[in-house]
């Protein structure tokens, strides 16, 4: 058995040789003078609207996710606010989707929800997020679908890669009906099958797993409250408006303006980025972008690093600035975040 120390040590060691790697092939061809001087003539005001944006969607995340924890009396905003920021932190910065676990511990420290009962509600929000940027998906490759398979320099890549990965969030979103349709009128026979998943876990988390899915399952019931259920929708729209508008400032901030639907496209490539597991997904995030600008939108390699480059730091540096300030503010210690990750 390999020991704790020397087991951190090679995951360690793996993330570092996976970022370097991704970074790289992010820059093997770029000249970094050129992209420097793409860099200091960003538009001030350009930019400021994507920061500002950018932190829109966390203001949206905080309205959706307290209507989700209680549809009938939402939590206060500033527990909540706190936990999805410091948690949007962490993933912002460590090796791991650490989000979806922290949020519903440090929340459930302030507040008297349940953390595998917030957790549940987590799920509901990934569901809710995914349908969205799987829908803005297909928009794209319907709305432009005729115009790339008509050019040459972008029909090869747009059959090979594009098209497939609509039949497949197609195939995704039709899923995803079914479950919640599933959940929602056979509710008892979905919960039996998950507690008979349960008997091959530890014993000491089944109540949690168990809690976990009736958690989910009751944040459906959220659809008998149009109050509430127009403000998750309404929110949800808000999250990925500000989501998918950042792209387009930021490409507007460095005098590299693209179509806003391309937006759509970019953001939801990103997705596959953040799949690599580097630190807030450096490297990846950064590729993907670079390739779908290059090969789509025929940016010179310089400028389709800036343009990577700079979208990455906005959509990191004002969460990873709010979350210190919300850290710093709560009196908090490193230890207690990554426990909570943990």
């Amino acid at each position: 058995m390999i020991p704790p120390r020397v087991k951190r040590g090679l995951q360690l060691a793996f993330v570092v040789a996976l970022t370097a790697l991704f970074l790289w092939l992010f820059l093997r061809n770029a000249n970094l003078r050129d992209v420097w001087k793409i860099l200091r003539h960003t538009s001030p005001f350009w930019l400021t609207v994507a920061i500002v944006t950018n932190m829109g969607a966390l203001v949206f995340r905080t309205l959706r996710w307290r209507t989700i924890l209680d549809p009938d009396d939402p939590l206060p905003f500033y527990p909540t606010f706190f936990a999805n920021t410091v948690g949007y932190m962490l993933s912002s910065i460590l090796p791991i989707r650490a989000a979806d676990f922290a949020r519903p511990a440090l929340l459930s420290r302030r507040t008297n929800h349940r953390f595998s009962g917030a957790l549940g509600t987590v799920l509901t929000e990934r569901i809710l997020d995914l349908v969205c940027i799987l829908t803005l998906f297909l928009y794209f490759v319907a709305h432009r679908h005729h115009e790339m398979t008509s050019d040459p320099r972008t029909a090869g890549w747009f059959n090979y890669l594009v098209r497939p990965a609509a039949f497949v969030s197609l195939a995704i979103l039709t899923a995803l009906a079914g479950l919640l349709i599933g959940i929602y009128f056979f509710a008892p026979y979905i919960r039996r099958a998950h507690e008979f998943l349960g008997r091959f876990i530890p014993t000491r988390f089944r109540a949690s797993w168990m809690n976990f899915f009736d958690a989910f399952a009751a944040s459906l019931e959220i659809t008998k409250h149009k109050t509430a259920l127009w403000t998750v929708l309404l929110s949800t729209v808000g999250v990925w408006a500000c989501l998918t508008a950042q792209v387009y400032f930021s490409a507007l901030a460095l005098k590299l303006p693209v179509p806003f639907d391309a937006s759509f496209f970019i953001t939801g490539a990103n997705t596959i980025g953040l799949a690599v597991p580097t630190p807030g997904g450096v490297g990846g995030i950064h590729k993907v972008c670079q390739f779908v600008l290059t090969r789509f939108y025929g940016f010179a390699i310089d400028a389709s690093v800036a343009s990577a480059v700079l979208y990455h730091l906005v959509g990191t540096i004002p969460v990873v600035v709010t979350g210190l300030i919300l850290f710093a503010r709560e009196g908090l210690h490193w230890k207690d975040v990554t426990h909570a990750s943990e």
